[in-house]
């Protein structure tokens, strides 16, 4: 049912109660107001009679007919009424307005009838002789001292016209009318200021609750002077009411706040879905682990969002078991690149422990994985590169005690092969420690960074790389400013270049070239300091690239152990470059070469 403001609801009742109480009161006083004046009238004409009846009974009994209509001639001007005596058989003997002999026999009158039995009669009627509506009064005269029905020998009658009575009537009801209309008008006035008095304040509160709805807590609501009590009263509630939910709204947006603040800065993806499998919220990691917009996501279903079956058969088996489910699923970014999740799955309640959603927890795992895979690597590359040079060591040491020095020949040449595993077990140990120490030490920020000149430094890798490049007469060319500053380690950075030059010599054909550059650049107002070691020998494959810098990975393993080396060189370059805040790349083409890049901070 539509509602409707106050004042339709006060203002009909009230107009519809003045009314009927007018309409009453008129009816009832014009009523009463008639038959007021009907009495006085019958009660005038009464005393009229009475006062001349001595008169006519006089001429009556004499019998003077003329002097008896001459009588009534007189007195009916003085007394604007109409007179008429009848004798005691019903025939008019005199009548003011009328000749007798042509009016109807009086004797079954209503007024004749009663006076003859209670000694005065009246009746109100419609007068065929006048024309008009009439009252009459009547009176019997009796002989003297004879006041029974046989004494009597006629009968007064007096009458007046009752149209006058109804236009005096008829005036009074037009006054009342009036009178009515200004008192309806004055209620319709004193109505409606009444219900402005009422129904503003209310609207004023009105739109105060509204604003109160939408969180508008101020100003407060200030109801008019003058306002009934109970309206002040509840405006007092309601201020008191915006009160209350503003300190409650307050306490729970800083909760909210802080909730938010405390999923936003979790490394973990939480996701929280209703019973319907449609997203409510999701913090920075789940919308950056799962490519969603944040805001475009909320209200979406997880189906349409999520394209993985895994997680969705989870969020399946969290709503049919009713219990927490844990999970490690694998997803697939956009890049391509594979995701391990730890997954976590666990019910909402609600104040009446009824589930109404889901709480995800997504843990991304995939780089301990991937440090798990590099341990099993790791450990399974060391365990080679250590047991083959032990093995071989263990085996020629055996030769030598079997044949018990008889052959010093091929004694000292066992020897000879076991010192050279020996060395090379010693070198991969120094390097195994000396990459501990640089993690180390990076770790504890003990490495002390100066500022010094790159070229002296790129200068003496080369000289202390000469060597191995003449045997092969490879050129080691050098292309760098002479005073190119940087904030550097001397000792560790010429130990990563050493190690770059000599990678680069050992995979470079016999009379190539290995360039050493290093330059200053400036990309995204971003300076950098920019050192290259280039050698155009074999290359090496694209699929071995991201790995080339684990510790013990080789490209081909077979040519590396016959080139020598530890397999921890590039290790070691990667560790002390980052020592160095800086970064390192790779690129390599089969057959073309490898340059390795060191990037430096400028």
């Amino acid at each position: 049912m539509q509602s409707r403001k106050l004042i339709y609801h006060i203002f009909p009742a009230n107009i519809l109660v003045t009314v009927g109480a007018m309409l009453a009161l008129i009816w009832y006083g014009s009523a009463t107001l008639q038959q007021f004046y009907m009495d006085e009238t019958r009660a005038s004409l009464l005393a009229r009679a009475y006062s001349i009846e001595s008169h006519l009974h006089v001429l009556l009994v004499e019998d003077d007919v003329e002097t008896i209509r001459d009588f009534i001639q007189r007195i009916a001007k003085k007394t604007l009424s109409r007179i008429t005596l009848i004798d005691a058989a019903g025939h008019v003997v005199s009548d003011s307005l009328k000749n007798p002999e042509k009016m109807d026999d009086h004797k079954n009158r209503p007024e004749f009838l009663e006076a003859k039995t209670k000694g005065h009669g009246s009746s109100v009627r419609f007068s065929k002789t006048v024309g008009e509506k009439m009252l009459y009064v009547a009176i019997p005269l009796y002989r003297e001292d004879d006041i029974k029905e046989s004494g009597i020998i006629g009968m007064l009658r007096i009458s007046v016209s009752v149209a006058k009575l109804e236009k005096t009537l008829d005036q009074v009801k037009k006054d009342m009318a009036i009178a009515m209309l200004v008192v309806i008008f004055t209620a319709v006035l004193v109505t409606v200021y009444v219900s402005r008095r009422i129904s503003i304040p209310l609207e004023e509160m009105t739109s105060g609750a509204e604003r109160f709805a939408v969180g508008q807590f101020s100003p407060h609501l200030l109801p008019p002077d003058h306002v009934p009590t109970e309206i002040a009263t509840l405006s007092q509630a309601l201020n008191s009411m915006a009160d209350q939910l503003q300190d409650r709204i307050s306490i729970i947006l800083h909760q909210r706040n802080e909730v938010q603040t405390v999923l936003d800065s979790m490394l973990a993806a939480v996701l929280t879905i209703d019973s319907n499998d449609v997203l409510v919220s999701l913090n920075s990691s789940a919308s950056d682990l799962l490519n969603l917009e944040r805001e475009a996501s909320v209200g979406r279903s997880v189906q349409e969002l999520v394209r993985n079956i895994d997680l969705l058969q989870l969020i399946e088996r969290a709503h049919a078991s009713g219990d927490a489910v844990e999970s490690e699923i694998e997803i697939t970014k956009n890049g391509g690149d594979s995701l391990f999740l730890l997954t976590n799955c666990v019910h909402l309640y609600d104040e009446n422990k009824e589930s109404f959603g889901l709480l995800l927890v997504l843990h991304d795992v995939s780089r301990l994985r991937l440090l798990e895979k590099m341990r099993r690597d790791f450990v399974a590359n060391v365990s080679h590169e250590l047991k083959t040079p032990i093995t071989s060591i263990k085996g020629y040491v055996e030769t030598v005690l079997d044949d018990e020095l008889n052959d010093k020949e091929n004694s000292l040449r066992f020897l000879g092969i076991v010192l050279k595993k020996s060395n090379q077990l010693n070198a991969i140990i120094d390097d195994l420690l000396l990459l501990s120490r640089i993690e180390q030490q990076e770790e504890t920020s003990k490495i002390a960074l100066q500022l010094g000149n790159l070229y002296p430094i790129l200068s003496e890798a080369i000289y202390s790389c000469t060597p191995q490049a003449s045997f092969k007469q490879i050129s080691l060319q050098l292309n760098c400013p002479e005073n190119l500053f940087v904030h550097i380690h001397e000792t560790l950075l010429e130990q990563a270049l050493v190690n770059l030059i000599m990678n680069a010599v050992k995979y470079s054909d016999d009379g190539s070239e290995v360039v050493v550059s290093a330059e200053r650049r400036t990309l995204n107002e971003k300076t950098q300091i920019v050192i290259s070691v280039q050698d155009f020998g074999v290359g090496i494959e694209t699929e071995h690239l991201p790995r080339l810098f684990e510790r013990f990975y080789r490209s081909d393993k077979a040519r590396s152990r016959k080139l020598g080396g530890t397999g921890l060189g590039l290790a070691i370059v990667k560790h002390i470059v980052q020592a160095h805040n800086g970064d390192v790349s790779i690129e390599s083409e089969t057959g073309k070469g490898t340059t390795v890049s060191m990037f430096l901070p400028g």
